[in-house]
């Protein structure tokens, strides 16, 4: 997110903005209490219950109790401490004896089942360390977990298909311990789930939780009549006819499970890819009633507890069909609708065989060469041990390839010239510069290690997928290299812009989203275009650090000269890439109408390369560069579309950043004061879930919040955002930075907009000396604070001061933008404002006049210069023109929507009426005669 040259001034003439071109501008349902996340909790059983918490330190055999942590239908669990072992354990007591519809011991069952769990040891099954009895009722001693279930991890993160995928594979193999023991879940869902606090992810309550609920149902419920079925996520026990038990989440729950047959492990692959198929498509798969429905209809004619209903159970999937647009790939897509098939001889032969399948089925082939030549290795290695740490070498070395371009040397070439620039701010960026690329060379050499592990020692991942993410990262090592070459022979403007630029670097993240390589076309196949698409992608990386590091014209230079080459590779992404980044550089330099242009043709490109991330990154500086020139029409529609795509493309907060805080500026220039505020809420949102707490994009965003706040009259909010942003950019910048007096400048405003004159006056004046001293007295950073100085200086009465700091702003911008720049509007209409308030009505006519011919500028400015024009106008005699010009600005605030303002200029034009000319006298003439 740019700060916007759009920002509105209020009045007109009160934002000192961050210019582009220059440095300034059935059952009834039941409820539960909220169990811990730590441990393994059960849902509440049906109707009311009876509370039987014990007591802190009551003694259950060894185990002292300290405090409960969860009650449900099963029973309460606590924190407990084992002494012998002196540790902390998670003890579910299950509630005093009942009898299953069957006409079994729940106890004598719970106690067989616990009794199995324990003899699973696996990392992903959480762990159960004594069985017993206390009283009537039957404790579990299970291993204490802090984290959160896998339930909450999805529902409020982002999180992107590979990182879903391993968690759930993780889970699978937990299920898969446990078919081997002999235990069937049965109610496997994403509350079943444990993500402890060291990534651990842990499968709860094998075979327990089928006694969750135990509750009557009618008799009709799989013959029709469904209303008995709970469609919640809670689990539920079904009593059929002829005392048939069933256990289960129905959103999870295969058809088979509703016959009152013994399942499977069948049913939990079921259940499983029910679970994947939310996760990843934020949709349920199925309509439970649905699915019972099928099954009653499969077992009509045959009998309860038999196998023959599931054998005539449809050969078709359960699963509605995915989303188009979502981002998951075909083979995925496959697995997941695979394992949702009604029939359970229609899905995969077993779990370990989905989750291969989900480690990426096409990779088969290559893992079983892979597998056999890793034996060899390892009888050559003599043992596994002496194999794993050779695999573990042959990834070694990525430090020292970052380093090539960002290293010890590079350092201190950077920190010598940033102190050699003179700029107050220099050694205090440079340190934060540094902080910047260090972390994000370390992120980078992490990745690459990792990348090459999931292939050549874990056989995680294809060679082909290894490759594609080689590619990327190469790409964005270049990146870094790029942007270290230029700061190291930095001058004080790329000094300015340092932070920023190193923020700006291209987030890693894509590289290991398997989704994102593989919308990507592959490298040409000829030899020679593939070599010159790597080489030129480094020179396009030169492209963007010159943009980033304010080197706007040279930027262009070097694009324009890129250009015929890259085009000759017939590569889109490359082309879309080089393409948006001219057009972004043809809008810092002043060249906005061909910038709009070249954007546009960039987007074309990147349609054509299939890749959402490029689309998104065109229009959000299509978006910035449109609102910027006075088309706020067309960068809402184009806005329209980047919100479609942002959708499609998910976790992206650092696009989405910049989206919403572009679209937030649109909305502020619309006059749409509200949905400014919410578009820039929804960046702050994103920034503090992502983002570090010196980005300096938290200070945009708290900028872009202080303008809403400003625009609506808010103005002890917009003070108080306008603080917090100045406090962030010193933080990010320094408090030399001349990022710091836009936000003085900010506060300024405010503050006169307030009524405290002296306080603005403070933040005005603190603001020139940081602009003069970082960016020397004839910028045009400067007039602009010069504008709010005088403004300030007008509300004090102190007219003539106001006039010549005006007249000063105005010289400034001649020499350093020229005559017809409509930056100079704001200067003019000071002037006019001034001399009008002075009672030079006379006088205040000219610069008004010239203030109004620049119909760029912006159209609230525009309005308060004509109302001002109107009121210079009645006071020099012109009453006929000045309400008609009056009446003219009305209808211009009727269109910007400002109701205070058009019930001022109303009442003015009731005030001062023009008195109606006498009717000339009616002079009566004879009747002509008719000729002779």
């Amino acid at each position: 997110m740019e700060d916007s040259k759009t920002e509105p001034r209020v009045p007109p003439k009160s934002i000192d903005t961050d210019l582009p071109t220059r440095e300034a501008r059935g059952h009834a349902s039941r409820s539960r209490p909220s169990p811990s996340p730590s441990i393994p909790s059960q849902p509440t059983d049906g109707g009311p219950q009876e509370s039987f918490e014990l007591e802190r330190g009551t003694s259950i055999e060894r185990y002292v109790l300290l405090k409960p942590l969860g009650q449900g239908g099963m029973g309460v669990v606590y924190s407990a401490y084992d002494p012998d072992l002196d540790r902390k354990v998670a003890l579910k007591l299950l509630r005093p004896d009942k009898q299953t519809p069957d006409g079994n011991s729940s106890r004598a069952w719970m106690l067989r089942e616990a009794q199995a769990m324990a003899r699973i040891s696996h990392p992903n099954v959480i762990s159960v360390y004594d069985v017993g009895t206390y009283g009537n009722q039957v404790f579990v001693a299970m291993e204490f977990i802090q984290g959160r279930t896998l339930s909450t991890w999805i529902r409020k993160e982002q999180h992107t298909v590979p990182e879903i995928l391993r968690v759930f594979v993780e889970a699978g193999q937990g299920l898969v311990a446990a078919h081997k023991a002999g235990l069937v879940h049965r109610d496997f869902k994403p509350s079943n789930v444990l993500i402890g606090e060291n990534h651990r992810v842990c499968v709860l309550d094998f075979g327990l939780a089928r006694l969750a609920q135990v509750a009557e149902a009618e008799e009709q419920a799989l013959s029709g009549d469904l209303e008995g079925i709970d469609d919640r996520s809670e689990p539920i026990a079904l009593a059929l006819p002829e005392s048939s038990l069933i256990m289960g989440t129905p959103q999870y729950m295969p058809p088979e499970q509703y016959l009152g047959t013994e399942v499977d492990a069948r049913a939990d692959q079921f259940a499983f890819c029910a679970s994947l198929y939310w996760a990843l498509f934020r949709k349920r798969p199925f309509e439970p009633r649905q699915v019972a429905k099928t099954a009653a209809e499969s077992s009509r004619g045959t009998e309860r507890g038999t196998a023959e209903g599931i054998r005539k159970l449809p050969h078709t999937t359960a699963a509605r069909e995915p989303p188009a647009d979502a981002k998951v790939p075909v083979w995925v897509r496959r697995a997941v609708m695979r394992g949702l098939a009604l029939n359970p001889e229609d899905r995969f032969p077993s779990m370990e065989a989905l989750l291969e399948a989900l480690s990426q089925q096409q990779r088969r082939g290559q893992r079983r060469g892979a597998i056999a030549a890793v034996g060899a290795l390892a009888l050559a290695a003599a043992g596994v041990g002496g194999y794993a740490y050779q695999q573990s070498r042959v990834c070694a070395g990525s430090d020292a390839l970052v380093a090539s371009v960002w290293g010890p040397e590079a350092h201190q070439k950077l920190q010598a010239a940033f102190t050699a620039t003179g700029k107050p701010f220099a050694a205090e960026a440079a340190a934060k510069v540094v902080n910047l690329l260090d972390g994000y060379a370390r992120s980078w050499a992490g990745m690459h290690t990792e990348a090459c592990e999931a292939t050549r020692v874990r056989g995680e991942q294809t060679e082909e997928l290894l490759s594609m993410r080689m590619v990327c990262l190469d790409r964005r090592r270049k990146d870094l290299g790029a942007l270290a070459s230029l700061l190291t022979e930095a001058d004080g403007k790329v000094v300015e812009k340092a932070v920023d630029a190193a923020s700006a670097l291209p987030s890693l993240q894509p590289c290991q989203d398997i989704a994102t390589l593989a919308e990507q076309p592959p490298l040409p196949a000829d030899p020679a275009k593939k070599t010159a698409v790597e080489q030129l992608g480094g020179r396009v990386a030169e492209v963007k650090a010159l943009h980033d590091a304010g080197r706007y014209k040279a930027g262009v230079e070097l694009a324009k000269k890129l250009e015929p080459e890259v085009v000759a590779t017939t590569y889109p992404p490359l082309q879309a890439e080089l393409g948006y980044h001219l057009g972004w550089l043809l809008q810092q330099s002043g060249q906005s109408e061909d910038g709009i242009h070249q954007l546009e043709q960039a987007f074309d490109t990147a349609e054509a390369s299939r890749s959402d991330r490029i689309r998104l990154e065109v229009l959000t500086k299509l978006i910035f560069t449109l609102v910027n020139n006075g088309h706020p029409q067309e960068a809402e529609r184009w806005g329209q579309v980047a919100v479609a795509i942002l959708k499609r493309v998910g976790g992206e907060p650092a696009l989405a950043i910049d989206l919403m805080g572009n679209l937030g500026y649109v909305a502020l220039q619309r006059g749409r004061y509200q949905e400014s505020r919410d578009y820039f809420e929804k960046a702050r949102a994103l920034v503090d879930a992502n983002l570090g707490p010196d980005d300096p994009k938290r200070a945009k965003v708290s900028h872009g919040l202080g303008l809403a706040a400003l625009r609506m009259a808010e103005y002890p909010q917009a003070i108080q955002l306008f603080t917090q942003s100045l406090q962030q950019t010193e933080a990010a910048k320094g408090k030399q930075h001349p990022e710091v007096a836009t936000r003085h400048t900010m506060l300024a405003t405010a503050y006169r907009e307030s009524g405290d004159l002296e306080k603005a006056q403070e933040h005005v004046q603190q603001a020139l000396e940081v602009r003069k001293a970082t960016q020397g007295p004839e910028h045009p950073a400067v007039a602009d604070t010069l504008d709010e100085l005088g403004m300030g200086l007008i509300a004090l009465k102190r007219y003539d001061e106001a006039v010549k700091t005006f007249n000063e702003a105005l010289a400034i911008k001649r020499k350093a933008l020229g005559e017809d720049h409509p930056d100079l509007q704001y200067s003019y209409d000071g002037v006019g404002q001034a001399l009008l308030a002075a009672g030079r009505a006379q006088d205040s006519l000219e610069p008004l006049r010239k203030a109004l011919a620049y119909k760029d500028a912006e159209p609230e400015g525009l309005a308060e210069t004509g109302f001002g024009l109107a009121k210079a106008l009645w006071e020099v005699g012109q009453q006929n023109e000045a309400r008609q010009e009056a009446e003219r600005v009305r209808e211009e605030y009727k269109k910007l929507e400002k109701p205070d303002e058009v019930a001022e200029i109303t009442t003015w034009l009731g005030v001062h009426e023009v008195e109606a000319p006498k009717p000339a006298p009616v002079v009566k003439r004879p009747a002509k005669r008719k000729g002779r």
